[in-house]
């Protein structure tokens, strides 16, 4: 009994201690568990900028800035959108993020496009980078892009085929939908940006051409581009080569209306391809004949090999300047000469729009001697061009 008595007095004892402030401290707390969304959304990559983030000159960057803290199919939006002074760090531009951005620089820096896309939905939007106004893509009909059509992701959206004009393609083809594409011109008038819209369709020519001479044949394309306020009415037509990753390498428009006219050839000389760019021009009796044969450089440049021009006049008046038929046929002949082995791509002499054929059968630049009733087929060239060059001369003077 005394022992229990002694144990129970202890007890009472450091019961009273700890009263007075004497006890041990507390164990730590145990680490609360981090909320799920919040380390979903801290592992969660933001959206960058893809495509051509610099402009060409080095002076703007679009950039994306920040995050928003929004968990949208895998991806987090940036927060901001910038465009910003690459010098200075001003913000020209700024507006929120979006699932995916991508920019494209005109050649010379004067034009950003900038496509970007949420869930259900995507725009193209065209700045000029003096006073950043901004000009918003519309179909040609001014409707916007259809909701849940999207830009192509496994191929370039869109290419500038020089400052202030831009092609874009709509779609991602196969079973996503089938692809249309655009051709558009930018200017600034007034202080704004403003567009123009035509809705074009492309065609592969066939045959395998190595152009710029590496080893890996070139895509060549067909392009007619329809405007006016039919959208079925032919506006004019391009030739455009891209790598065989589908990105646009060279290109160049033909028209049917007379200043536009023009022939383009793919030409094979000693196992190697090339382009020949041939442009007979005669109007209203003075003509000038010109051609460029030449391969492309890496970049897409054109690379000039041989060319050759030659002017001349029917007009055997006050206003007669020259007319030299030993010249005329030597040109001509040198011409046909590199049209023996060729394949005509693209022409609209005449007013005529033709492709494909044998660039040996292109006579549209001996019209204006052929139907005359003077040509005599048993003669050469040179006497024919001659012989009818003495009757005009008689004739007019």
């Amino acid at each position: 009994m005394r022992k229990l008595l002694g144990v129970l007095a202890l007890l009472a004892l450091l019961a009273g201690c700890g009263q007075a402030g004497t006890t041990a401290e507390p164990p730590p707390a145990e680490p609360e568990e981090p909320d799920e969304y919040e380390a979903m959304i801290a592992a969660t990559p933001v959206a960058q900028v893809e495509g051509e983030a610099v402009s060409p000159d080095g002076r703007f960057e679009v950039r994306a800035e920040g995050a928003s803290g929004e968990y949208v199919s895998g991806i987090q939006p940036p927060e901001y959108l910038q465009i910003i002074d690459r010098e200075t760090g001003e913000v020209l531009w700024q507006d929120h993020g979006w699932l995916w951005q991508s920019a494209l620089w005109s050649p010379e820096g004067g034009f950003l496009a900038l496509a970007y896309s949420a869930r259900t939905w995507c725009a193209v939007t065209v700045f000029e980078t003096e006073g950043w106004t901004s000009w918003d893509f519309t179909l040609p009909d001014g409707n916007p892009i259809p909701e849940y059509t999207f830009l192509p992701y496994d191929e370039p959206w869109g290419a500038w085929q020089s400052e202030g004009s831009l092609d874009l393609t709509i779609g991602r083809g196969g079973d996503a939908g089938e692809q249309r594409y655009y051709t558009c011109a930018v200017e600034t008038r007034e202080g704004k940006l403003k567009g123009v819209v035509w809705e074009e369709s492309r065609e592969a020519l066939p045959g395998s051409y190595d152009f710029d001479h590496d080893g890996e044949p070139e895509i060549v394309e067909l392009v007619t581009v329809y405007g006016g306020e039919e959208q079925s009415k032919t506006g004019w037509y391009g030739l455009r080569v891209r790598t065989a990753d589908n990105r646009l390498y060279w290109s160049r428009t033909l028209h049917e209306s007379h200043p536009g006219w023009g022939s383009y050839f793919a030409c094979r000389v000693e196992g190697e391809d090339y382009l020949l760019r041939y442009l007979p021009v005669m109007y209203q009796g003075y003509a000038t004949y010109e051609y460029q044969f030449f391969s492309l450089s890496g970049p897409g440049e054109e690379q000039t090999v041989r060319e050759g021009s030659v002017n001349f006049d029917m007009n055997f008046s006050e206003m007669h300047e020259r007319f030299e038929p030993e010249e005329i046929a030597a040109f001509l002949e040198e011409v046909h000469g590199l049209l023996e082995d060729s394949e005509l791509l693209l022409t609209t002499e005449g007013g005529n729009f033709r492709t494909g054929g044998p660039g040996s059968e292109f006579k549209d630049d001996l019209e204006f001697w052929t139907e005359e009733e003077l040509y005599d087929e048993s003669k050469s060239l040179e006497e024919n061009i001659r012989a009818i060059g003495a009757y005009w001369e008689k004739v007019r003077s």
